[in-house]
């Protein structure tokens, strides 16, 4: 049976936003590494610091995600020296106003990329009551949302690690859950990152049962140090065969780095990510799936 499942790699997710296959394309260029993508299977490109680079290049590159017919991953929803700005968890004026600020740039930013999701994260202030910093986030989200939704965007909650990035509103998937519930608003959505619901809460698929009819994105990293699939703890192949029984048809984000930076590395791991797509899809799924091409 055909997979389900469409993988998209990273042109750089975090400083200094080396693309996963930088060595094997021996270039930064982004459209260098959608052509790569396309090229091999893949049916998308996470571009997740495109909010911080100039329009120009997000045309570009919207326009060879196009040209490709692939599609674009989830846009960070502001610069990446932002993430942890306490605003969402603020209610006051101040904040609204630079939320508005950001969530108008950023719908401008994924308009030009063809994007139409963004990953949403704020941080925390830790001398304050973290309930009252959630219901400040809820409310902030409801606003933010009812304007993404004009725009035909998703906004998308990402659990972060206390443990790698402290002073997040968000690091547990019950929290994140709990507040997807309390906004009930269509336009936001989870992100199922690996990593770090593994360091947080452990149990993966538990945790991806738990809250599957919010989950927007998944995305892949090992752990411990964030790296590829089979170099930690995780069994990457029981999340990806949940991922085909249950007919997800959204990006499979690879959002990590290297054990070892380098050309060996890059191809044992395309080699181990079409080994773990295929063990994905020897069981027969047990819902209806859409029908998508083959990874290679």
């Amino acid at each position: 049976m055909s997979s389900a499942l469409r993988y998209a790699p990273h042109l750089g997710y975090r400083p200094p936003f080396e693309p996963l296959f930088a060595a094997t394309v021996g270039s930064h260029d982004p459209l260098a590494h959608i052509a790569f993508a396309a090229d091999h299977g893949f049916a998308g490109a996470l571009y997740a610091a495109g909010c911080s680079r100039p329009p120009a290049e997000q045309r570009r590159v919207g326009d060879a995600l196009a040209a490709r017919g692939m599609e674009a991953g989830c846009l960070l929803y502001t610069s990446f020296d932002q993430l942890r700005n306490l605003s969402w968890a603020s209610d006051t004026d101040d904040a609204r106003r630079w939320i508005a600020s950001e969530m108008r740039q950023a719908i401008d930013a994924a308009r030009r990329v063809g994007a139409c999701r963004l990953a949403l994260l704020g941080g925390a202030d830790p001398q304050r009551p973290m309930a009252e910093q959630h219901a400040a986030f809820a409310e902030n989200l409801r606003r933010a949302a009812d304007r993404a939704a004009r725009a035909g965007i998703t906004l998308c909650l990402e659990t972060l690690s206390r443990k790698s990035i402290p002073h997040m509103l968000l690091g547990h998937m019950s929290e994140a859950l709990a507040l997807v519930r309390a906004v009930d608003h269509p336009a936001v959505r989870l992100i199922f990152d690996t990593s770090h619901v593994q360091i947080m809460d452990g149990d993966l698929l538990s945790n991806l049962e738990q809250v599957w009819p919010h989950v927007e994105i998944v995305q892949l990293a090992d752990n411990p140090g964030r790296l590829e699939p089979g170099t930690g703890e995780i069994h990457f192949e029981s999340v990806l065969r949940f991922l085909v029984q249950h007919g997800y048809a959204g990006l499979v984000e690879l959002e990590h780095g290297w054990q070892v930076p380098g050309l060996p590395s890059e191809r044992r791991g395309l080699e181990m990510l079409r080994r773990l797509d295929a063990a994905a899809r020897s069981a027969r799924p047990s819902m209806p799936c859409a029908q998508h091409s083959e990874f290679p």
